[in-house]
């Protein structure tokens, strides 16, 4: 009795061996039921996504084909906006071109203008000189003029020598200018051609008239007051003329 008490506690008590559970199918179809799962799933997958434009109302053919037309406009509006930028920058060079051509032209006008004016005024005063038979003995001057030119300090003078009486030869000489001007409380003289700063002499050299020009620059701080021209002999420097022109 005492086997058989011992032997029923250890097939139902608590010492009693632990019970496994076992899958009656084998490994190999359980795999292969997987492996069906997983195709099975794949198929409804790619059906999804072929026929999703059924379901959504989304054709892919004709979104690329929209994709591709698009594609080419862009590259047409790109170069047709190329063009157009190239063809803008080449009407602005050739305004600038225009601007400044008409600018010089501007210029040559004014200056062809002035040249013409003094020209007149000359060819009146000599006009005038050989119509009265009164042209004075020796060096003359006329017509002399000082005016700013451009940048602050600059000056150019002009003037028409004219040579009376006998004329037996050419007058040979050069020309000095002494301007006076203001700085500060002092009026200053200045001496053009200035031989020391490497200046060239102005020569002339005439029988009957010549028509002389020149300019000089002043410092930035004198105020000019008057023009005094020297025509000086060569050889010798001999004043033979001097003239003054006292400016306001």
């Amino acid at each position: 009795m005492r086997g058989l008490a011992r032997r029923l506690r250890s097939n139902f008590g608590i010492r009693s061996a632990r019970m496994s559970i076992r899958s009656q199918m084998a490994w190999q179809w359980r795999w292969l039921l997987n492996i069906l799962v997983m195709a099975l799933v794949a198929t409804v997958v790619w059906w999804l996504v072929e026929n999703s434009h059924r379901i959504t109302g989304f054709n892919s053919d004709e979104a690329r084909q929209r994709l591709a037309s698009l594609t080419d406009e862009n590259r047409v509006l790109k170069r047709d906006l190329e063009a157009a930028k190239t063809a803008v920058t080449e009407r602005d060079r050739q305004l600038q071109i225009d601007q400044a051509s008409q600018s010089e032209l501007a210029r040559n006008v004014s200056q062809l203008q002035e040249e013409n004016a003094a020209l007149k005024e000359d060819l009146g005063f000599l006009r005038n000189v050989m119509s009265s038979g009164a042209t004075p003995e020796g060096i003359g001057v006329s017509n002399l003029k000082v005016e700013p030119e451009g940048r602050a300090g600059q000056y150019r003078y002009r003037m028409l020598l004219t040579q009376g009486g006998q004329r037996k030869q050419d007058f040979k000489g050069r020309v000095q200018v002494v301007a006076k001007a203001l700085q500060g409380t002092n009026v200053n003289s200045f001496t053009f051609p200035n031989a020391a700063e490497g200046e060239n002499e102005l020569v002339v050299d005439f029988r009957f008239y010549q028509k002389v020009e020149g300019q000089f620059r002043l410092p930035d701080d004198a105020l000019l007051k008057s023009v005094e021209v020297r025509i000086l002999a060569m050889p010798g420097g001999q004043v033979k003329l001097s003239r003054t022109l006292n400016l306001p």
